[in-house]
């Protein structure tokens, strides 16, 4: 015998199923958003600067040419001060190793026997620094004091 169990229709309910809340899906959209937002505003709030580095690069890199032809010429960095850089690089505007530069298209350069320093200002409070030997090293820095002597401390084999 078996017992049948038996349901009135009437008295049946019906139960929806449960709602499944979407509050951490909705978490994690709204924080991938937001993290999306902040690296577009960096990005674009960034973009000139690579402009700006490159400039100052290719200023020292004038420099640079500069000095190398002057050391092929005369056996030392002795006589490539501000002035004959100056002479041998018009597109730039030089100063004395102690003097700041200021700007992009400035130079600070100290010009030693044995190496040769120079320094441009990339933005305020920001320098790069190109030292280099009579040895044919090459060496990079970055610091906040834009004088060839500082440059001349540069020790970084890249920037």
């Amino acid at each position: 015998m078996d017992d049948i169990v038996t349901v009135d229709p009437a008295e049946a309910e019906v139960v929806a199923p449960a709602r499944r809340a979407n509050r951490g899906f909705w978490l994690v959209a709204g924080a991938l958003l937001v993290g999306c937002v902040f690296m577009l505003v960096e990005i674009f709030a960034n973009f000139g600067m690579k402009d700006t580095v490159a400039h100052a690069e290719h200023t020292l890199r004038a420099a640079q040419a500069a000095a190398e032809g002057i050391l092929d010429t005369d056996g030392s960095f002795t006589d490539a001060d501000h002035v004959r850089i100056a002479a041998v690089e018009p597109s730039i505007t030089t100063v004395a190793g102690d003097e700041f530069a200021h700007g992009l298209d400035q130079v600070s350069v100290a010009a030693e026997s044995g190496s040769w320093g120079a320094a441009v200002e990339a933005r305020p409070g920001a320098c790069f620094y190109l030292h280099l030997t009579a040895a044919g090293e090459t060496f990079y820095g970055v610091g906040t004091i834009c004088t060839g002597r500082e440059a001349l401390q540069a020790t970084d084999p890249r920037w």
